[in-house]
């Protein structure tokens, strides 16, 4: 039941990312056309474009993986409904790297706002987005330390598990926060960034089935799934991009899931 819960993540995402790409690439082109009709015709300083392919295509990927998540792990529970009230806190981890996820990809969305509103297409200031990654990483932190499923230390090579005492949460909190401005900076490199975060997620799927947390896998394959439709409709000349909310949203699933089963380690490769 197990392997059906993954096959049914992986082919969900795909389906749901899809259907949402192909329906808002035609309503894109509706609200470009009128928004290029109420420009004036003569500008002095003409105003850039609003970024709502990015933030469109961003949507449709975090979308599509949700969805495809809680299918998922709706069919692994009724195959093992004992998943539930797990000694693990197999369903703790998985909302709060699911929540994790979206927090950081809010802070995206905030970004490709600002970027739409922004005549010079800015987007936030740097020590704002910064906080607000901070406080996505706090939200993280918070609520694996109240289910107590923390991470203490990290495993090193030759040197077995070591524990960080004080200094764990400040160092996953510039874990998580490293992981978005990498994803942010290469916004607008689709290409790298899911190309990279589809290769974390296969190679995520086959460490949590060797450690023991097979049933967290719908995460990984739900997104796997969803980056796979999304790029069709990624290849050049692209109808969608990530955007900010996209790419933020993808560094927060590599950055929650490993931390969530206890294996912070696993991002930094």
């Amino acid at each position: 039941m197990e392997r059906f819960a993954l096959a049914a993540a992986v082919v969900l995402g795909f389906a749901l990312t899809a259907a949402l790409c192909s329906l808002f690439v035609p309503l894109r082109r509706v609200l470009e056309r009128r928004e290029q009709q109420q420009q004036p015709v003569q500008s002095e300083q003409p105003r850039p474009a609003p970024l709502r392919a990015p933030l469109w295509g961003g949507l449709c990927a975090a979308a599509g993986t949700v969805a495809a998540v809680g299918v998922g792990w709706l069919a692994a529970c009724v195959g093992q409904p004992e998943l539930l009230g797990s000694e693990g806190r197999l369903m703790t981890r998985l909302l709060t790297a699911l929540a994790g996820s979206l927090a950081f990809g809010a802070v995206g969305l905030a970004e490709d706002v600002a970027r739409m509103r922004s005549p010079a297409a800015l987007g936030l200031r740097r020590d704002v987005r910064l906080l607000l990654e901070a406080l996505a990483a706090a939200f993280v932190l918070l609520l694996l330390r109240a289910a107590g499923c923390l991470p203490r230390g990290l495993g090193v090579p030759g040197a077995g598990y070591v524990l960080l005492g004080s200094a764990v949460p400040f160092l996953w909190a510039v874990l998580m926060v490293a992981l978005a401005e990498c994803a942010r900076v290469a916004d607008g490199m689709d290409g790298i960034v899911c190309g990279t975060s589809f290769a974390a997620m296969l190679g995520l799927m086959g460490v949590m089935t060797l450690l023991g947390w097979f049933p967290l896998g719908v995460l990984p394959a739900a997104l796997a799934g969803s980056l796979m439709a999304f790029l069709l409709w990624n290849f050049p000349p692209a109808k969608l991009r990530l955007g900010s909310v996209g790419s933020l949203f993808l560094a927060g699933m590599l950055g929650c899931v490993p931390l969530c089963i206890g294996w912070p380690d696993l991002p930094l490769p």
